[in-house]
């Protein structure tokens, strides 16, 4: 880890000049580590070095970048001990889907995923956010977690991409209210925000009727008076507020882009229905 370290810092300083570096040897040790517990590893060095050399850089072949991919959603990375909460694992799942926005992004422009290849992207994606249980935001003494925000970045990347289509972004929305429906505690990290992103995402892709995405609104408001139920007073505050922030933040979004009028209107009523005063 500490060579790793030293040699991430070394590129840096280098302005990311890869010229001389084995890049799959690099690209594995960095997998090796991309949950340390040391952020600076984790965050500052093993990320952002993946973002340039995918993204910025552009020095990967388009077979090292699938395998990167495969890699990062396979059971060691996105599914790693995936159901544990309060555990150094989450990091490791974290840190592994947010560099699927980045390969998304990169296919968008350069075609080389096919459509079996995104689908099975999508399937591992929906299944990991829907099984996430550990949601903390920054974890003190180890940097951040994020794992619901990380999410979020890639639902609103693959809602874009081309092979996703109706059904798709039908599921796509049901997977965003699972974790919007959250009443162990109040989202305080900007979760809500993301998510509200990626619901922006998938509306603006054009593919979804009104009349769907109304549904959609309308099914978000009846799983909440259901789920107040069965749980605690204050849980069902929590619950409330997750939904309300939620819904503050897609409703202003669709407003500053004029998008979906028919929407706006819908939140209105459901915000006004879950008001407090």
């Amino acid at each position: 880890m500490e060579e790793l370290k030293r040699q991430l810092i070394e590129i840096k300083k280098s302005d990311y000049n890869f010229t001389g570096y084995d890049l799959n040897k690099l690209i594995l040790e960095m997998l090796k580590d991309i949950g340390s517990t040391d952020s600076e590893l984790r965050d500052e060095l093993i990320y952002i070095t993946f973002g340039q050399l995918i993204r910025i850089k552009n020095v990967l072949t388009k077979n090292q970048i699938k395998q990167l991919l495969d890699s990062c959603v396979d059971d060691q990375h996105l599914f790693y001990k995936l159901g544990e909460s309060e555990t150094d694992s989450v990091f490791v799942r974290s840190f592994s889907v947010l560099i699927l926005p980045l390969i998304l992004n990169v296919d968008q422009h350069d075609s080389f995923l096919s459509e079996s290849e995104i689908k099975y992207v999508r399937k591992r994606l929906f299944t990991y956010v829907r099984k996430e249980k550990d949601v903390r935001g920054y974890v003190e003494g180890k940097g951040w977690a994020h794992s619901l925000a990380h999410a979020a970045d890639a639902l609103g990347e693959i809602a874009k991409h081309r092979y996703i289509h109706e059904d798709d972004l039908i599921e796509l929305l049901e997977v965003i209210n699972a974790k919007v429906l959250y009443s162990t505690s109040v989202y305080t990290h900007n979760e809500d925000e993301r998510l509200a992103l990626s619901a922006f995402e998938t509306i603006d892709r054009g593919l979804l009727s009104d009349q769907q995405i109304v549904n959609w609104i309308n099914n978000l408001k009846i799983q909440l008076d259901t789920q107040k139920k069965l749980v605690p007073d204050l849980n069902g505050v929590y619950l409330k507020l997750n939904v309300r922030n939620f819904l503050y933040n897609l409703y202003f979004r669709l407003c500053y882009n004029n998008v979906g009028i028919t929407l706006q209107k819908e939140i209105e009523k459901v915000l006004d229905s879950i008001r407090d005063f």
